[in-house]
């Protein structure tokens, strides 16, 4: 008989109001992988953080171990042996790996600390592992990759029962998530259970031994491995099959970006051409070249070799006459590239003054660019105060910014992280309004997500190098080869 470590029994959690978790149940046994298919992000931080935590309930039974540890009764706010592994890492950035998992772990009380004793017993993990980490190495000098890997050992030093794994497809390459996936079955086999949180039903096929999905709080339905079929999901999700994306002109074959054997610090002799109005997808197996990238075309670094040409013009050469031909679309937008004290039309305008100096003195623009955009965004543009809005209306404001500006080629960054289902397909859709324009997108990207939806080229590099180019028309062979 199969052991359970957790069970959530009809759980409903209503905070302010709102009801964040809606009669949710869920058991996940001793090494199991169970999946957690998350339609929307509604419910999801409040489930992590119950697991983790014995906070107040309204109706439900929590129980660890066939043990009551939360009832909408009582809640002890006792901490559950739950490690939680996400972008953001809780790890002591200062601190030596060595000493994040051994010295900073509960119960640890030698006065002396014994670096030398420390590191071989921390190479007995890397070397049943087959990974290479250096004990004595800080912190804040590791890749996302190996601090992932340090956060699991970790929980396996301090004996945690349960491992959540939220979204890391985001941060993580598709090479390295293969890796962690290995690490996930060998520690699964030794007993230790994961949550493995994602959007994407073909990423938790790959990995999971159960799945259930989630949408508004409240458990969907629960698949099986037998189970694990495109068409068992279906009726929970939208279909973006059906998104028409605009066709590319055969009018331009001249390219509009062109890379010339450009060489940096992680790239390696790269050349590739993008057409006008084209949308090409960069994934980066490794999670080594995307800072280059964005860098060179920032003018914040020049390339050791080669040449970078926007349209016809040395980029390389005149990045600061022709930047004005360049947008970027940072990783999750709205919390980095808007500015909270100023209106919508303030912020939906910010990159009109690079072609319009002193526009905002002429009511007639401001009259225009209304008439233009409510159809649009509609009432949002009137906002005075953006800070109230959902985000499908702050990425509104992003795209159509790029959109109102009108640039050459604009470089979108991880478009797809974090995003539930319902914001990928406004995404999309947003991605689509910039083509129409003849707006050429370049997608910057470790995991694919949805981006082959909208992509009419898809550009594969490994240890930065360019490896593979695949059209449109081939996007499925690279999909069943992953």
């Amino acid at each position: 008989m199969k052991e359970e470590i957790f069970r959530l029994e009809r759980v409903t959690q209503i905070i302010d109001g709102v009801t964040l978790l809606d009669n949710f149940s869920m058991h996940i046994f001793k090494g199991e992988i169970m999946g957690l298919l998350c339609i929307n992000a509604h419910g999801k931080e409040a489930l992590v953080r119950l697991l983790c935590q014995n906070v107040p309930i309204h109706y439900g039974h929590v129980y660890f171990r066939e043990n009551l540890v939360n009832n909408y009764e009582h809640s002890s706010m006792s901490m559950n042996p739950v490690a939680v592994i996400e972008k953001q890492s809780r790890l002591v950035e200062d601190l030596t790996v060595t000493d994040n998992i051994f010295v900073m772990r509960r119960g640890f009380r030698k006065h002396l600390i014994e670096p030398k004793k420390l590191n071989s017993q921390f190479r007995r993990f890397t070397e049943e592992l087959d990974i290479q980490i250096d004990g004595d190495r800080l912190v804040s000098h590791l890749s996302f990759f190996e601090k992932c890997i340090v956060e699991i050992i970790k929980a396996v030093v301090a004996r945690v029962k349960l491992i959540v794994l939220r979204d890391i497809s985001n941060f993580i390459s598709a090479t390295d998530l293969k890796k962690i996936h290995d690490i996930m079955r060998h520690y699964g086999m030794q007993g230790i259970s994961f949550l493995y949180i994602c959007n994407h039903h073909e990423e938790a096929f790959k990995i999971c031994d159960r799945i259930s999905l989630m949408e508004n709080g409240k458990v969907l339905k629960v698949l099986n491995k037998n189970e694990f079929r495109d068409e068992m999901i279906t009726p929970y999700t939208l279909d973006f099959s059906h998104i028409d994306s605009p066709s590319l002109s055969n009018a331009s074959k001249n390219g509009i970006l062109k890379f010339n054997n450009i060489s940096t610090e992680n790239i390696t002799h790269m050349s590739f051409t993008v057409e006008k109005g084209e949308c090409v997808v960069l994934l980066d197996m490794n999670n080594t070249i995307l800072t280059d990238i964005m860098k060179l075309m920032q003018g914040e670094t020049k390339p050791l070799s080669g040449d970078i040409f926007l349209d016809g013009a040395n980029y390389t050469k005149k990045s600061s006459e022709l930047k004005k031909g360049i947008c970027f679309i940072q990783e999750n937008p709205i919390q980095s590239m808007l500015f909270q004290e100023r209106s919508y039309l303030d912020n939906l305008c910010f990159l009109v003054d690079k072609k319009l100096p002193h526009w905002w003195l002429n009511k007639n623009i401001r009259k225009s660019i209304i008439q233009e955009y409510e159809p649009l965004v509609g009432e949002d543009i009137y906002s005075n105060d953006i800070s109230d809005l959902a985000p499908r209306s702050l990425y509104n404001l992003v795209y159509y910014r790029v959109h109102l500006h009108h640039p050459k080629v604009v470089f979108c960054m991880q478009p797809f992280s974090d995003a539930d289902m319902y914001l990928r397909h406004h995404l999309i859709q947003l991605i689509d309004q910039l083509r129409k324009k003849n707006i050429t997108v370049i997608i910057l990207a470790v995991s694919l997500s949805d981006s082959l939806v909208v992509a009419d080229r898809l550009l594969v590099v490994e240890q930065g190098k360019l490896k593979n180019e695949y059209h449109s028309e081939k996007f499925h062979y690279f999909r069943a080869s992953q």
